[in-house]
This record gives C-alpha cells, sequence and structure tokens, in this order.
C-alpha cells in the first residue's frame, strides 16, 4: 500500500457522498498526488472490490467505499445533492426476474439510482 493509496483511501473514507475522480485529484493535489495517479488508484480499488463506481447520469462516475454497506442514493437533479437510502427489495427482484425466461443464468450485483429535485431546490 503506498502513501497515495492511503490518500485515496483515506479521502474516500472521510467522504459523506460519493465523489468524481476530479473531486478527488482536485483535493489530493495539495498533498502531492496527481490526477493520473488518481485515475489508476481508482481503477485498482475498483478491480479488488475495495470501491464502488456510480453512474450518476453525468459525463463522469462517483466513487465511495464499499464498506458503507448496502444502499442506494437519490440525485437532486438541479443541485446534485445526494442522499442514501437502504432497501430496494434486491431478494425479491432478482426471485421474480428469475421466474420470468431471461436470457441471463445468473445476477451478480446490481446498481439502483433515484433522481428528484430536493426541498431545498424546489422552494
Amino acid at each position: 500500500m503506498t502513501k497515495q493509496r492511503l490518500e485515496v483511501l483515506s479521502f474516500l473514507a472521510n467522504a459523506d457522498q460519493p465523489k468524481s475522480a476530479k473531486e478527488i485529484a482536485k483535493i489530493l493535489s495539495k498533498k502531492g498526488v496527481d490526477q493520473a495517479t488518481v485515475y489508476r488508484i481508482l481503477a485498482r480499488f475498483k478491480e479488488g472490490c475495495i470501491i464502488n463506481q456510480i453512474d450518476f447520469q453525468e459525463d463522469q462516475s462517483y466513487f465511495e467505499l464499499k464498506d458503507r454497506g448496502d444502499h442506494h442514493h437519490i440525485i437532486c437533479q438541479e443541485c446534485k445533492k445526494v442522499e442514501d437510502f437502504k432497501g430496494c427489495n434486491y431478494d425479491n427482484l432478482v426471485n421474480s426476474i428469475s421466474k420470468n425466461k431471461t436470457g441471463f443464468a445468473k445476477i451478480t450485483g446490481h446498481s439502483f439510482e433515484l433522481f428528484g429535485i430536493c426541498k431545498s431546490c424546489l422552494k
């Protein structure tokens, strides 16, 4: 574990919501970690199942540690505020899909994000 990897890991452990690679690189540049290194570390962490990569329907991905438990996100389409929520009835959904005749033999994971307008932006 290199110093740069520890910096990225520490940053993600203390993040209150998923962060983009650009956000991570901007903050960690002050600690001597360049942008290319951040991207390489994130790729390694994803391969090693240390982080989740999340798609918020933007031109960039967001990342968070996997140890935050099974949860999902609600994203404000106006201000980009992110809130976590638990409970997507994953087991029931997989059982229902498995009963249907699909072209898949096994479901190995899932991603579930909701989009809307937060209370602050609605005012």
